[in-house]
């Protein structure tokens, strides 16, 4: 980075102190249902959406389109999510946190029935306990107090359902400290004790292609269902991958021997047998001759048949029982046109992350297994 770029992104880091208050001052109206905060709480997000573009943080880019685009019922949860965010951003000068610190939320405090000391944004401990000793509170009345003020449920860790387990990769599960308790055809609902991680709620629904509802714990109690987990199955424990058959056949298809090597590589790491073909009439040959393949990872731009007339042979001979992913190098709206119009399960950008593209293949796979179970 150069030193012009390090100033420039010194200079916003000082403006987002003022973005926070800006954000703290509208936070009561938004609580309170006010149109007019409201609005001017998404005029914010959509301003940062698109300064964080331009000087370089990603994180603010996300956050803020979340809030802008965000319903009323779920404004106030993002909100403070942003504010989060930005504290973050701005807290230590930008750099890392001091050894032993956490930024200590407002939201926590709010819920505790606590005042917010807008100096006071680290603590040497983890915020939950240090909240709870400051209000009095038992942890789990706090848990009750954070679902009440965002509206959200509190956690019922007896009513778990193991197909919404099987969404989510374990591996995930862990690194986010979140549990994932029941499921249906729209939305999944998930065990945490901060809602406000803005990354995680469009993470999981990228994973799942499913609303995520956030009920509320305490932190103890999610890390005794994730021990609950472990043990349980404890195979998955060390990736999210052997939960996965490694019976499945993921067929790639691309004229590009380069990527397809790299999607096979990054496949069979992940325990899936892969086959291969060079464009849309080479992969129906294949699935023709040899019907073992529960999931295609196709190409959108190849010769003789393209990724999307792939999909619509495909849909014509098989249904919907044959899922598939669309990989593209393509900007714009053309993706979203093929999950709508011509069936496509999901898609990525290219070029592949390997991390996102074995986790889509293997939510994928579980949506296709939970899908079966549930039938």
């Amino acid at each position: 980075m150069t030193r012009d770029r390090a100033s420039l992104q010194e200079w916003y880091r000082q403006a987002m102190r003022r973005r926070i208050d800006e954000l703290r001052d509208l936070r009561d109206g938004v609580a309170d249902g006010e149109p007019g905060a409201s609005k001017q709480a998404r005029e914010v997000g959509a301003a940062l959406r698109g300064s964080g573009a331009t000087f370089g943080f990603s994180a603010v880019t996300a956050g803020g389109g979340l809030v802008e685009s965000s319903p009323d019922d779920l404004l106030l949860r993002r909100l403070e999510g942003l504010v989060a965010l930005l504290l973050r951003l701005v807290a230590a000068d930008g750099g890392p946190l001091p050894p032993g610190t956490e930024i200590l939320p407002d939201w926590l405090l709010i819920a505790a029935g606590l005042d917010v000391d807008p100096e006071a944004v680290l603590v040497e401990e983890a915020p939950w306990p240090f909240v709870a000793r400051r209000a009095d509170l038992e942890s789990d009345e706090l848990a009750d107090r954070v679902a009440a003020y965002f509206d959200l449920p509190v956690a019922d860790f007896d009513r778990c359902d193991e197909l919404a387990r099987r969404l989510v990769p374990t591996a995930y599960v862990s690194e986010a400290r979140v549990v994932p308790l029941r499921q249906d055809a729209a939305t999944i609902t998930v065990a945490t004790s901060d809602p406000t991680v803005l990354a995680v709620e469009h993470e999981i629904e990228e994973l799942t292609s499913r609303r995520v509802v956030f009920a509320v714990a305490d932190p103890d109690r999610i890390a005794a269902a994730l021990s609950d987990s472990a043990t349980v199955a404890p195979a998955s424990t060390a990736s999210s991958s052997d939960e996965v058959s490694v019976e499945r056949t993921i067929l790639v298809v691309d004229d590009d021997p380069w990527a397809r090597s790299l999607a096979r590589f990054i496949l069979e790491r992940g325990g899936f047998a892969v086959a291969e073909a060079t464009d849309g009439v080479a992969a129906l040959e294949r699935i023709r001759r040899r019907p073992d393949v529960s999931l295609v990872v196709a190409d959108l731009n190849m010769p003789r048949m393209d990724g999307r007339e792939l999909i619509l042979e495909l849909r014509r001979e098989r249904g919907a029982d044959l899922p598939v992913i669309v990989m593209t190098g393509e900007e714009g709206e053309i993706p979203e046109t093929l999950l709508v119009e011509e069936g496509a399960d999901d898609y990525l950008r290219k070029p592949l992350d390997p991390r996102l593209f074995l986790a889509r293949v293997e939510a994928t796979v579980r949506r296709l297994e939970a899908s079966g179970a549930a039938g």
